[in-house]
């Protein structure tokens, strides 16, 4: 854990300082890990890595972008991107106020577990990198190139994809207009993809979650494309005239969720929080509860 490298989404507020946020969390990191203590626990005194990113909904993309670069020029080792947000501070204990750790590996670091999911580089278009044709307003334009590159980024096409997770939000003219645009979208390469039943609206449920949103968005879809088999679209909609797409794909193996056995991380509050690895090369699966790793 010396020296890791941390790439952390937080929200754009002027009572937030972006150099005390990093230092709390290198402090944070330092004293759970025991970095520079007994040489049986710490073998050297790297302080992490930590970058910030200040931004809104879209900003966990920015920072996982920033993760997936740093893995390609450090293919041996692993990196955290993060995101969190508490829209409605000061109050707390809100559905609102989310966080959401990635731990990624590079190509050549051996976790000696099976992946749970493989994320594919973000995509982020503008509407004004394109003109107004008929039929065709920009935003749309703006989302099928995103949706295409993230698609290809993957190393997939864009058939593959079987789920939307986004954050079009509760129901509201700004939200409609989100979802109306998204499927305009992805009605001509997806003509049969039915945006409401192969869709989950994150923000519908959890409310406005606003630098929250993206990683959190990305690890539900990880989950499902793990669970399911199939390739998820993570659609970033929030933020005004832009479009963020990533798409996550299954691994080869997957565990295929059966709803009529008891899901382990439902048991409680303290099974729900503990982190989901892979399952380890080495162990039977069969033997471990569904949701259940170590």
């Amino acid at each position: 854990m010396a020296g890791i490298h941390v790439e952390m989404a937080l929200p754009d507020r002027p009572d937030l300082n972006a150099e005390v946020a990093k230092e709390i969390v290198q402090k944070a990191i330092i004293s759970q890990f025991a970095i520079g203590g007994r040489p049986t626990v710490s073998s050297r005194n790297t302080p992490p890595d930590v970058r910030i990113t200040a931004g809104n909904a879209n900003a966990g993309f920015t920072s996982l972008s920033a993760a997936l670069d740093y893995l390609e020029s450090h293919p041996t080792e692993s990196v955290w991107a993060m995101n969190w947000d508490a829209p409605e501070f000061p109050l707390d204990e809100r559905m609102s106020e989310n966080f959401a750790l990635l731990i990624l590996a590079g190509p050549n670091f051996d976790t000696e577990r099976e992946p749970l999911a493989w994320i594919g580089r973000p995509a982020k278009r503008s509407v004004k990198d394109f003109e107004v044709l008929p039929g065709q307003p920009r935003l749309v334009q703006a989302w099928r190139a995103a949706i295409d590159e993230a698609a290809s980024n993957a190393g997939r096409p864009l058939t593959d994809v079987g789920y939307l997770i986004h954050d079009a939000g509760k129901a509201s003219d700004a939200a409609g207009k989100r979802i109306a645009t998204l499927g305009q979208a992805l009605g001509e390469p997806l003509p049969e993809f039915d945006i409401l039943k192969q869709g989950f609206n994150n923000t519908a449920l959890m409310g406005n979650t606003g630098a929250g949103t993206a990683l959190t968005n990305v690890a539900l879809a990880v989950a499902y494309a793990h669970h399911k088999g199939t390739s998820v679209l993570v659609a970033g909609t929030a933020e005004a005239d832009t479009a963020a797409a990533v798409v996550v794909t299954p691994p080869a193996r997957t565990r295929v969720f059966d709803p009529s056995k008891d899901w382990f991380r439902a048991r409680g509050g303290r099974d729900a929080y503990l982190p989901w690895w892979g399952l380890r090369r080495d162990v039977d699966w069969s033997r471990y509860r569904q949701g259940y790793s170590e």
